[in-house]
C-alpha cells in the first residue's frame, strides 16, 4: 500500500509540475475573464477588472498592456519558466495551471498572500478572436471595431489632446465617433452628443482627432473601407484634477465612474478610518472599532476586508446574529471565504 501511495503521489508531481516547453506559452494572450484564486468574484483592487487584458510573452519577457488602442505604457518583465512557474521576480510570478494551442490559465503566487488575495486570469490566443472577427464579418467592408479587434495607435489621443487645449479647460463630456478610411487615408470624427455647447472646444477636439491618421496602424485593416471606433470623452477642471480623458469603444458616459470608480479622496477616508479601526480594536473599544470599519466601507465598498473585520469583531464580542448579517453581505458579493463562514457559523 506504502509503495502504491508512493507511485501515485511521483505521478501527480510529474502531471502538475513537469517543465512546459516555453514555446507553448509565447504568444499574444488576451483576458477574457478573471476570478480570485479561492473562486471568489473579483475584489478589493481587482473589481475593476480591465475590459481589456492582453500578454504578450515572448523569450523570456512578458509584457502587459491594457489599453486596446496603445502600447505607450505597456509594463514588461523579465521571467525564468521553471516547471510551470512563470518566475517574475524573488517573490511573486503566475502559476500556469493550463495551457493549450489556444487558451492559458494563470494564477498569481506572491509570498505572504492568501488565495483570496490573488488573482486567476484566463486568456485565449490572440489570433483566434481576430480570425473569429474576420470570419463574422468577412462581406463586410464597413466595420465597427472592438476592444478585441481594432487599429492601434504609435501614440496617445488623450497626450494630444491635453497638449491642443493648453491647460485651457474646462467641464464637459462628449459622445462620438472617430471613422477611419485606410484607402483615402484619412479619418472622420463625428460629435453626436455634447453637454457644452462650445463650438470651438468641439472643433478642437474633432481637429486632433482628424489629424491622426498617420499614428494608427492598420496593417490588418486594408481590406476595409472604413473603421469606425465609438468613443466618450470628458473634460475636467477641480481643485484636484485637470484634463480630458478619453474611453474608446463605448458610448456610454457612466463609462467613466465605473473605471475611475471610487475617488482618490474618499480611498485616502477608507484608509484613515480603516486604520483607526484597528487601533480602536487593539484598545478593545469593540463598538467604535465596529463603527470605523463600517465607515471605511461606505467610502470605499472595494474594501471587502473592512466586512470582515467588522464581522469577526461582531462574533469576537458575542453578537452572533450580527456578525452572521455581515457574513451573509460578503458572501452576496461573491466571497468564497464569506461563504464559508457564514455556513459554518450562521446555519
Amino acid at each position: 500500500m506504502k509503495k502504491l501511495f508512493l507511485v501515485i503521489c511521483l505521478l501527480f508531481f510529474s502531471i502538475n509540475y513537469a517543465q512546459i516547453n516555453p514555446s507553448k506559452i509565447e504568444g499574444y494572450w488576451i483576458k477574457y475573464r478573471g476570478e480570485m484564486k479561492d473562486g471568489s468574484d473579483l475584489s478589493g483592487t481587482f473589481s475593476e477588472d480591465s475590459g481589456y487584458m492582453e500578454y504578450r510573452i515572448n523569450q523570456g519577457k512578458l509584457c502587459i498592456n491594457s489599453n486596446p488602442v496603445h502600447r505607450v505604457n505597456e509594463s514588461c518583465l523579465d521571467f525564468t519558466l521553471i516547471n510551470n512557474f512563470i518566475k517574475t521576480s524573488q517573490y511573486s510570478g503566475f502559476v500556469v495551471e493550463k495551457v493549450t494551442k489556444d487558451s492559458l490559465i494563470l494564477c498569481e503566487k506572491i509570498d505572504g498572500l492568501a488565495d483570496d488575495k490573488l488573482e486567476r486570469s484566463y486568456f485565449i490566443k490572440q489570433e483566434v478572436i481576430i480570425s473569429k472577427f474576420k470570419e463574422e464579418n468577412k462581406n463586410e467592408r464597413n466595420i465597427v471595431a472592438s476592444k478585441l479587434f481594432s487599429p492601434k495607435t504609435s501614440g496617445t489621443i488623450e497626450l494630444d489632446l491635453n497638449k491642443a487645449f493648453k491647460n485651457n479647460y474646462s467641464n464637459f463630456e462628449l459622445v462620438g465617433n472617430l471613422k477611419i478610411y485606410p484607402a483615402k487615408k484619412k479619418i472622420k470624427t463625428e460629435i453626436t452628443f455634447a453637454t457644452q455647447k462650445d463650438s470651438a472646444r468641439i472643433r478642437l477636439v474633432k481637429k486632433v482627432m482628424d489629424s491622426s491618421f498617420e499614428k494608427w496602424n492598420l496593417k490588418a485593416f486594408k481590406e476595409y473601407e472604413s473603421i469606425e471606433i465609438p468613443f466618450v470623452l470628458k473634460s475636467e477642471i477641480t481643485k484636484t484634477f485637470w484634463g480630458i480623458s478619453v474611453i474608446f469603444f463605448t458610448t456610454d458616459l457612466t463609462e467613466f465612474e465605473r473605471i475611475y470608480g471610487v475617488k482618490m479622496e474618499d480611498i485616502r477616508k477608507s484608509s484613515d478610518c480603516f486604520n483607526k479601526g484597528l487601533i480602536a480594536y487593539e484598545e478593545k473599544k469593540y463598538l467604535e472599532s465596529i463603527e470605523y470599519f463600517s465607515e471605511s466601507y461606505k467610502f470605499n465598498s472595494k474594501n471587502i476586508d473592512a466586512l470582515y473585520n467588522k464581522a469577526a469583531i461582531y462574533f469576537e464580542s458575542g453578537d452572533k446574529e450580527n456578525a452572521c448579517k455581515v457574513w451573509l453581505e460578503i458572501s452576496i458579493l461573491g466571497q468564497a471565504e464569506g461563504k464559508q463562514l457564514f455556513l459554518k457559523n450562521c446555519e
